[in-house]
């Protein structure tokens, strides 16, 4: 098999999205070749009653719709998973039973430590870079910290802060006065439980860090994220109902209700490591998945 090009997918169900990622695989490298995306949003009805219950019909019809819109690149092999919402619902067992059953693959539980190892291992393929780093994953319902010395991981925490979860917790449409200042506050308390690392730069990967510079800008010039970005998004992001908002930029009424979670987080992150940028990645989990596969096989996810 030596240079010779293998063709894999991943698939995650996540809080907010639903991602199918298809790959080209050389020696070891990884290339993009395809990526498509869904928000079902199953971490709202799970913040709110603790199950996937009724939801589960949407998010299984757009986990088929994802896989087949992959499928057409011809991919030899695929690996699916789901994260912190399917993690903390009562149904959850239940909901990964249909999703096997819908791909025809299982469709594995993520733990929170795999989380942070597979994000890490996809970020470190093109981010790792000499010096104290920190990666970070920020998610719809959970966010991973890792600390890292070049691509050697130090330590890392997952803390129960996303941008969906955040925003259906403490956001109205449109948020309300006093609505942010509560949601920094959740933000803050939970970030105290984060150990103080110190560090040279912040990279972070999820859906609101490849939204915010499409949102500020048509054609983004450099994948970095300042405070006064940040604070420009807020403006942007609350300027009106999520669907107002989601007319003018283009992007999903579902995503600028995610993002306007996001951009706190961030923002806060920033905030507690003292650091003036964030550097926007687009590998992190779905590229670990299949780097861990090609390391491991079918026990890719433990």
């Amino acid at each position: 098999m030596a240079g010779r090009a293998r063709r894999l997918a991943a698939v995650d169900v996540g809080s907010n999205t639903v991602h199918a990622l298809v790959a080209e695989v050389r020696e070891g490298r990884l290339e993009d070749v395809a990526h498509y995306v869904e928000m079902p949003e199953l971490g709202r009805e799970v913040e709110r009653t603790g199950r996937i219950g009724p939801a589960a019909e949407v998010a299984l019809r757009t986990l088929a719709a994802v896989v087949a819109q992959a499928r057409g690149h011809g991919y030899q092999h695929l690996v699916a998973g789901a994260t912190a919402a399917v993690r903390r619902a009562a149904d959850g067992h239940r909901f990964l039973a249909e999703a096997s059953a819908t791909l025809g693959v299982p469709v594995r539980s993520i733990s929170e430590d795999r989380e942070a190892q597979l994000s890490f291992l996809g970020m470190t393929s093109r981010h790792a870079a000499s010096g104290r780093w920190m990666a970070v994953d920020l998610g719809g319902g959970s966010t991973e910290l890792i600390c890292a010395e070049a691509g050697r991981a130090l330590g890392w925490v997952s803390l129960p802060i996303g941008s969906g979860g955040s925003a259906a917790r403490h956001l109205s449409d449109p948020p309300r006065p006093g609505e942010r200042a509560a949601l920094r506050d959740s933000v803050r308390k939970a970030l105290a439980r984060a150990p103080t690392w110190a560090a040279e730069r912040l990279v972070v990967t999820g859906g609101t860090a490849s939204n915010l510079p499409v949102l500020l800008s048509p054609t983004p010039a450099e994948p970095v994220l300042t405070p006064a970005d940040l604070e420009a998004a807020t403006a942007r992001l609350d300027a009106g109902p999520a669907a107002d908002v989601a007319r003018r930029t283009g992007l999903s009424e579902a995503r600028i209700r995610a993002l306007r979670g996001g951009v706190e987080v961030l923002r806060l992150l920033l905030e507690r490591y003292a650091l003036d940028r964030a550097q926007v990645s687009h590998a992190g989990l779905r590229q670990g998945m299949i780097l861990a596969y090609l390391e491991r096989g079918e026990d890719w996810w433990r």
